[in-house]
């Protein structure tokens, strides 16, 4: 990628983790109203307040956070970022996987609400990992048994960070530092075919934003792969493994994409809605012409999760918005999810506009983020000048 296209790149991930952040005081808030009387001006990076939601106007889900924490669908992002950064920048479904289930599963670092996708995503990867060892444990090991031992927890821990040839090629690596090489291979073969007798995907049949909340920075890493289409599909079916979310998840990837290359923004919507089906599309298009305004609009087609709904209220938002501060703050106004909207409004926003620029994402925004070192410490190691 030319240096114009990895500032973009770099800016879409900035983009939209700050538009996470600033949107999540205000979380599920579905009256717009109540919205605009708690804070007529500036709705971005409000402390959540429970106080804030009563009178059944939405759902307290972010009790224990912060301004400038992230939202789950932020830190579901920043999953895929530091997965990325273990593999070079390159997409690896097994290490995705892995870095999911440590940060949201048993033990794991994140603390919060965990949404339904989530959950079932997690409840799969339990049960497969059960079921694979179980498969494992019967098969029968005709050389010495601490050598059994041995190359039973280390293609464990190896499946959980390669898969398919490179994770056969990687088990007959440490097959060959065995007493009985050929033994320990035969062993090891037959573990990790006994470990790939499972679904390959753990998602949950579920079709809500969640479903895109990972792809700006893989798109900012694979935009030029020729493969993406692919890549995208897989990572979304490692958390929502549904046909209409890969649907959407297609639109995502597109506007993503075409941003980053610097398509002008309503050329870049008319590609993402093409890269819909059929059934899509019509929506969309009304939407993208629509003379409403944002919450105007997003109230019509719902201020829920749904995938539908959501992306309906970015493209309309991302037509008329004349900078990123304006664009988010005509999200959080929307109300509802605004968590989900705002992730992928949040990059296209960034690569368009910049950052610390007139009308890029204000540097004092990105400054907020409770997560900003880390962030921009990853980032850098992806998408370095």
């Amino acid at each position: 990628m030319d240096r114009e296209q990895r500032i973009r790149a770099r800016n879409s991930i900035y983009g939209a983790f700050v538009a996470d952040a600033a949107s999540m005081g205000l979380h599920w808030v579905y009256s717009q109203k109540r919205i605009i009387d708690l804070t007529p001006e500036n709705p971005e990076f409000r402390q959540p307040d429970e106080a804030d939601f009563e009178g059944g106007v939405g759902y307290f889900a972010h009790e224990n956070k912060k301004v400038g924490d992230l939202s789950q669908y932020g830190e579901q992002m920043l999953v895929m970022l530091r997965s990325l950064s273990q593999t070079n920048g390159i997409y690896n479904k097994a290490n995705y996987t892995e870095a999911f289930r440590r940060h949201f599963g048993y033990g794991g670092e994140f603390v919060g609400y965990i949404d339904k996708p989530t959950r079932q995503t997690l409840d799969r990867i339990y049960r497969d990992e059960g079921d694979g060892i179980d498969r494992v444990n019967a098969i029968p090991y005709d050389g010495n048994q601490r050598d059994k031992a041995a190359m039973l927890t280390k293609v464990l821990a190896a499946a959980k960070q390669y898969e398919g040839e490179a994770l056969r090629d990687r088990v007959s690596w440490i097959a060959d530092s065995m007493a009985e090489p050929d033994v320990a291979r035969s062993y090891a073969f037959s573990l990790v075919d006994a470990l790939a007798a499972k679904d390959d995907f753990p998602g949950a049949v579920d079709e809500q934003l969640p479903a895109v909340s990972k792809l700006p920075p893989l798109v900012a890493c694979h935009f030029e792969d020729p493969k993406l289409t692919e890549i995208s599909e897989s990572a979304i079916k490692v958390t929502n493994n549904a046909p209409r979310a890969l649907d959407f998840g297609h639109i995502c990837t597109s506007l993503l994409q075409s941003s980053i290359e610097g398509m002008k923004t309503a050329t870049a919507i008319d590609t993402a809605i093409n890269a819909g089906s059929e059934k899509t599309q019509p929506q969309l298009k009304s939407a993208f012409a629509s003379n409403d305004s944002v919450s105007v609009l997003s109230k019509e087609y719902g201020l829920h999760c749904d995938l539908g709904a959501g992306v309906s209220s970015i493209l309309h938002n991302l037509s008329s918005a004349s900078d990123y501060t304006a664009a988010i703050r005509a999200n959080i106004y929307a109300g509802g999810d605004s968590c989900g909207r705002g992730i992928i409004l949040g990059a296209v926003c960034g690569a368009k506009f910049g950052l610390a620029t007139k009308d890029g994402i204000p540097g004092e925004w990105l400054q907020k983020l409770n997560r900003a070192q880390e962030i921009e410490n990853l980032v850098n190691k992806l998408l370095s000048d």
